[in-house]
Parts: C-alpha cells; sequence; structure tokens
C-alpha cells in the first residue's frame, strides 16, 4: 500500500517529495479508491483475492494469514514467485495478516500542479501475481493524464518482489530515476 501513501503525501505536501519511484505499486491518482482497483478487468490474474480470510468488512481489515500452512505456498506464489524458498519464508514470517481497510477506501484526486509537477518513475515488475503487469501499465496511463512529464518506466522480470529477488537492476532502476531530468513545463 506504499504507493497509495506515496501519491497522497505527494499531493498533499509535494514540497516534501523530489521524486516518486513506484514498484509495482498502487497509484490511485483518478479519484478512484485503491481497493475499487481489484474489480478492474486488469485485476483479473491476481492471486491476492484468493488469500483474503473472512469478510474484510466483518473482520474490519483486509487479512491474509501467513501463519496459516494451507495459505503459505499462495502467499509464495502471488508475492515472492521467483524468490529462493528460503528469503520467500523468511520474507512470509515478517507479514503482518491484516492490513487496514480505510487505505482501501480513502479517495485521492491529485492535481497536476501538485503531484503532477514531481518527477515520477514506474518499475513495473512482469512476474507480478499480486498486482498483475496490465494493471501496473493501467497505474502509469493514469499518472501520466495528470502528470508535467510522462513516467519513466523500466520494466523487470521479477514478482512482486524484486528488492528480495533482483535487488541490483531495481536499485539500477532507482538511480536511472533519480538521475533523469525531468521537464518541468512539458516540453
Amino acid at each position: 500500500m506504499g504507493g497509495t501513501v506515496a501519491t497522497a503525501v505527494a499531493e498533499l505536501d509535494p514540497e516534501l517529495v523530489g521524486g516518486l519511484v513506484y514498484v509495482a505499486a498502487y497509484a490511485p491518482v483518478s479519484g478512484t479508491p485503491a481497493g475499487e482497483y481489484n474489480a478492474r478487468p486488469e485485476m483479473s490474474d491476481s492471486h491476492v483475492p484468493s488469500l483474503v480470510v473472512g469478510d474484510p468488512a466483518g473482520v474490519g481489515a483486509l487479512r491474509v494469514d501467513p501463519r496459516d500452512p494451507d495459505r503459505r505456498a499462495g502467499i509464495k506464489e502471488a508475492f515472492y514467485n521467483d524468490v529462493d524458498d528460503r528469503t520467500a519464508d523468511a520474507a512470509i514470517d515478517l507479514l503482518s495478516p491484516d492490513s487496514p481497510l480505510q487505505i482501501l477506501s480513502e479517495t485521492m484526486t491529485v492535481t497536476g500542479h501538485r503531484f503532477g509537477s514531481i518527477p515520477h518513475a514506474y518499475v513495473v515488475c512482469t512476474l507480478d501475481n499480486a498486482i498483475p503487469p496490465a494493471m501496473q501499465r493501467r497505474f502509469v496511463k493514469e499518472i501520466d493524464a495528470v502528470s508535467v512529464s510522462p513516467t519513466t518506466v523500466t520494466e523487470l522480470e521479477a514478482s512482486h518482489a524484486p528488492f528480495l529477488s533482483r535487488p541490483e537492476a531495481l536499485a539500477g532502476a532507482i538511480a536511472a530515476a533519480a538521475t533523469k531530468p525531468y521537464d518541468l513545463v512539458g516540453n
């Protein structure tokens, strides 16, 4: 959910943000709450819905229980499908079972003069089973619709966790985004 939070911060206080690099992240810039993207056709290949335990409204959270042995393989396939088993198991052990619902239901409409003026890049992870590449590319299009300059896009053959499976490639993509000149007049 870091992309949702970063988007809100960039709109609410753009002076605090020197640039954004989304990595296989939600980027709800169109006024649609993040949770509503889960019903979009681009999310049809996501493995995450099958992992949710209980009714989120009744539970009060989006619950994915990493302690349930029957769900661990599904969690690995959704988030860490290209990560070695030992590292994936360690990452799964660090997960919290509950994600707050409020972040999924907040409406955030960004503006070109605030969010759109900040340099931004997006790393599309082509093996991601949590946020499928088609959804990531949709977020890029929506970002571009409200931004002064187009999004710098890097595609990595990686799961939702490139920081574990392809750290050097991810670091290179972030470094490249940080050094790219940004055209603030949109020419």
